[in-house]
């Protein structure tokens, strides 16, 4: 029996040991290194590719952590937590839209596009309270002109909007569907490239897509449930039905969807600027909603993103990438290693001219 004790206590001391090396571990070991070749030159400061060839690196030693940013726009690791771009250093700045419609029905004055720097923003947690705001609220001018609007099927139209003179104020993008003809169905509206551009000085750009402004569907047809039919395959979104599968109908209000439910703004995709309201087939009923932002600020961007490497769950030795622009690049792997009682993190920076 003692013989057991004295194994448990061997192997514990083991363990223990072994937990704290790894509490204790750290990046000094941690680098990166670059196969060369014809293509890949490395004087020992700076990476010389042909554009359009991949580059291969090693990474020695084992952090938990490894992000990649290629230092290309939008991949920048200094501007990994930037938010909003100082207006003294942008030339000029763009709101873009592209419009594309599918499927015949009832076109004529199905959608109005607004903006507004006087609206006071929704409430969010009061729907009739919004939907009573949207119907009072005459402040809005229009962002894109209602005879600009596409009126017939499988049409797409692109829209610009200098915005340099609306620095500083408080901007709400809207846009209201509002279908009238009963005897027509309510075809699908497809918003793609929704982005603000802005044009630095030094000649880059920042966007700001979708995703960053905060949109807000108002479904204004689910304020009476009762008399509109719903969409079985509303069963398929997580959130709109109980644990006894019964519909929770305030879940519709501001509700969104990731499939095809007639009349429903789907914005899966608005990290790319494109989101859509699905179509309705005749019969089916309209639906008049809203899509409204939160307040707008122009000179906001995204925060640049890196490319996730590795955590602590996967092993890791090396990483191609191949840079298609000419220009110079400080590329950064950021590592880290992570616990309860250690965290460390370190930047290997390398400079590449592509040619």
């Amino acid at each position: 029996m003692k013989t057991y004790n004295l194994l448990f206590l061997t192997l514990a001391a083991f363990s223990l040991g072994a937990c704290n090396n790894e509490l204790e571990k750290d990046l000094k070991d941690v680098n990166v290194t670059v196969e060369t070749n014809d293509n890949v030159v490395y004087d020992g400061k700076i990476i010389t590719v042909t554009k359009g060839t991949p580059i291969k690196f090693n990474i020695g030693g084992d952090p938990d952590n490894i992000t990649f940013f290629s230092g290309e726009t939008g991949h920048n690791f200094d501007y990994r937590e930037r938010t909003t771009i100082d207006p003294t250093q942008i030339v000029s700045s763009k709101l873009t839209v592209e419009i594309s419609t599918q499927y015949s029905g009832g076109y004529d004055n199905l959608f109005s596009m607004y903006m507004s720097e006087e609206f006071p923003g929704l409430y969010k947690d009061d729907f009739p309270g919004d939907c009573q705001l949207l119907t009072d609220f005459a402040g809005w001018t229009e962002w894109v002109k209602q005879e600009e609007l596409p009126v017939a099927a499988n049409k797409t139209v692109s829209y610009e909007m200098d915005m340099m003179s609306h620095f500083g104020k408080n901007i709400t993008l809207a846009i209201h569907v509002h279908p009238h003809d009963a005897s027509k169905q309510q075809p699908r509206l497809n918003f793609n490239k929704v982005k603000i551009t802005n044009v630095l000085i030094n000649g880059s750009t920042v966007d700001l897509y979708a995703s960053g402004m905060g949109f807000t569907p108002v479904n204004v047809w689910s304020s009476d449930v009762s008399s509109v039919e719903i969409d079985p395959n509303l069963s398929k979104n997580n959130g709109y039905y109980d644990s006894s599968n019964n519909l929770i109908e305030s879940a519709l209000w501001y509700g969104t969807v990731t499939n095809n439910i007639w009349g429903m703004w789907n914005l899966s995709n608005a990290t790319t600027g494109s989101f859509y309201v699905h179509s309705a087939a005749q019969g089916k009923g309209l639906r008049e909603s809203w899509l409204v932002s939160d307040y707008l600020v122009i000179n906001a961007c995204s925060p640049d993103t890196g490319v996730a490497l590795k955590n602590m769950t996967n092993r890791f030795s090396s990483y191609e990438y191949t840079y298609n622009e000419v220009g110079t690049y400080r590329a950064t792997f950021y590592v880290s290693n992570e616990n309860y009682k250690h965290s460390e993190s370190k930047r290997i920076n390398m400079v590449i001219n592509v040619k």
